[in-house]
């Protein structure tokens, strides 16, 4: 079939539509933050009455002081100055955590082009950090998000750290922008080499002087190939920026799969850190990304310290995995410690379980798995909703029981049957989180 390119007019309301609902139809209804503070100004609004200066504020009601802060910005290919939309779906998912979390909008490019929207983000985060104190906001651990031109502005964040030229002079200046995580979805990372990429069925005309690539720029993207390059996330890769987790479809109409795989190569050449998340089948929407049809089938490629790994089905695109990963770059020092004890009987035997949480970060929600190495099988269990597929176990809290504080514990129990032997499990995770065992 012969490749086909869409014209510019119907890319950019395509792009649009497939940007807006790519994060809400994921996420359950938001919850209740223990306080909401909306269309703060990080910056006097440019052109006046717009909205791409503001931020709204989500503040958890559990957790540790100062809060780790998680940065959202929803992807709207540039079109939108109310990026902050479907931060509070993000809130709902990380405020129990302990995140605080910060809906930021950027100008659209129609109302400033490149590279106002950087200048924009690196002021909501220095505004942010001006004010750390205030909100009891943990200054040293910042992390970012977003899809598609969110994702790229998290990519522009993360990766461009100390450039002085894109920095700029808006809002509060001489503070830090500096971010110590990035979370990026489907984002472009190499204007230029775009339509090149496209699926064999076509795609979008990223040459075109209408793309939202070009808005972007103000100019058709091939005829300015230096404001391009400034605009690339790639341009700014070095071994010393912050670790990178980025997810991309393999079926991906509107930004091309193969973007995020320059970007990854890119990281690996300079010995950089980051894990990049392929998904077979999966377009531009995060509810295919994360669909769990897709478990087990993603290609995940890992590379650090000029070493690289690549496995099938290593990583599954869930919230609880992007939360370890959040965490592990903010250094919060996640840590558990389980107690296994038995009382056997002929055929049979209880078991309980004690996880204790030894990290800084509280746990609202926890899901603990083990693999059994004989013929153990589970009848029942309380204080957890516990599931056994072949020798894989996994117990989730029971509701009233999933908050455990820094230094507080939660137990289950349950009974089993066994016949031969019947040893201890080799390891016990909580939340992906390989804990150390103590005798009981």
């Amino acid at each position: 079939m012969q490749a086909r390119i869409w014209p510019a007019m119907i890319v950019g309301v395509v792009m649009t539509m497939l940007a807006a609902v790519g994060v809400s139809v994921t996420f359950a209804p938001p919850a209740q933050a223990a306080q909401v503070i909306t269309d703060i100004a990080y910056a006097p609004a440019q052109p006046a009455g717009s909205r791409g200066h503001l931020l709204d504020l989500y503040l958890p009601s559990t957790g540790i002081t100062p809060r780790p802060v998680l940065f959202w910005h929803s992807g709207s290919a540039w079109t939108s100055d109310d990026g902050k939309t479907g931060a509070d779906a993000i809130a709902n998912i990380f405020n129990p955590l302990g995140f605080a979390v910060v809906g930021v909008s950027v100008r659209s490019s129609a109302q400033a082009i490149f590279p106002a929207q950087v200048h924009d983000i690196k002021a909501a985060i220095r505004w942010v950090r001006a004010n750390a104190a205030t909100y009891q906001l943990d200054p040293n651990r910042f992390a970012i998000m977003g899809d598609s031109s969110g994702g790229w502005l998290t990519e522009m964040a993360t990766l461009s750290g100390g450039v002085a030229a894109l920095e700029g002079t808006v809002g509060t200046t001489g503070v830090s922008s500096a971010v110590q995580v990035g979370l990026a979805f489907y984002s472009p990372t190499d204007f230029l080499q775009m339509n090149a990429q496209n699926l064999p069925t076509g795609g979008l005309d990223h040459n075109s002087p209408a793309s939202p690539e070009s808005l972007l720029l103000g100019c058709p993207i091939q005829t300015c190939p230096a404001t391009a390059a400034q605009a690339n996330p790639m341009t700014y890769v070095d071994s010393n920026d912050p670790p990178l987790l980025f997810l991309h479809g393999q079926a991906d109409f509107l930004v091309p799969h193969g973007q995020s795989v320059l970007l990854y190569n890119r990281i690996k050449a300079q010995c950089g850190d980051a894990t990049f998340v392929s998904v077979p089948a999966a377009d531009h929407m995060m509810v295919q990304i994360m669909d769990p049809a897709q478990y087990g089938l993603q290609t995940v490629r890992t590379t650090t310290d000029c070493g690289e790994t690549v496995g099938t089905g290593t990583l599954n695109p869930t919230w609880a995995n992007f939360t370890t990963f959040l965490r592990s770059g903010l250094k919060m020092g996640n840590s558990c410690e389980v107690t296994y004890a038995t009382g056997v009987w002929n055929g049979a035997f209880n078991g309980s379980v004690t996880i204790r949480n030894t990290g800084t970060t509280p746990i609202s929600g926890w899901t603990v798995t083990w693999a059994w190495s004989g013929n153990q099988q589970i009848t029942t269990a309380w204080n957890a909703t516990v599931t056994q597929t072949g020798t894989q176990v996994a117990a989730r809290d029971a509701g009233h029981n999933s908050y455990i504080g820094p230094g507080s514990s939660q137990s289950l129990g349950f009974s089993a049957t066994a016949t031969g032997t019947n040893d201890i499990p080799a390891q016990f995770k909580l939340n992906n989180i390989v804990c150390t065992r103590v005798p009981a």
